[in-house]
């Protein structure tokens, strides 16, 4: 002590002053969180989405609609890189469940026909139809639309080829 009264602190005493004061205002637990996983076996539906030429279309925007309210989108979801993308049904919910893909301007239509069956005992469903939608279209397709457009060019041809007639009648 000083002849005022006053302590006098060498450094080392300082340090631990500093070290106590930081331990004073510390919370007195590291508070942690950890990463947990619930992993469930279900019945899921896994499609691929690609174009004709075998491209997948990554990045898609999927929306998937419910036998008992189609009109609703009952999940979204976005395919993988590879134009994968996997969604468990309600098994409660038999009948056919619609899934949707869409990428700048390209879509398909894919239904997956989910029995009472399939429903009571959770097995795979026995069904699954793809309908395409903003392909290429087949070799019949393309006969018929050039079939109509020709036939719809030489009925112009024809109406404008008639000319006016004068009325007999007047």
């Amino acid at each position: 002590m000083s002849e005022r009264g006053t302590v006098l602190i060498g450094r080392s005493d300082r340090a631990a002053l500093a070290l106590a004061a930081a331990t004073a205002f510390a919370p007195p637990q590291a508070l942690g969180h950890a990463a947990l996983i619930e992993a469930e076996a279900t019945t899921a539906i896994s499609l691929r989405a690609h174009y004709d030429t075998g491209e997948p279309m990554a990045e898609a925007q999927v929306v998937v609609y419910a036998p008992d309210d189609p009109a609703r989108a009952w999940a979204r979801g976005v395919t993988d890189g590879d134009g994968r993308f996997v969604f468990a049904p309600d098994l409660g919910a038999p009948g056919r469940w619609t899934v949707q893909v869409r990428q700048a301007g390209h879509g398909a239509v894919a239904h997956v026909d989910i029995g009472e069956a399939e429903a009571a005992t959770g097995r795979e469903p026995l069904a699954v139809a793809s309908v395409g939608a903003g392909g290429a279209p087949g070799i019949l397709t393309q006969a018929v639309m050039v079939a109509l457009v020709a036939w719809g060019a030489l009925g112009t041809a024809l109406y404008f080829r008639r000319g006016r007639r004068d009325d007999a009648s007047a």
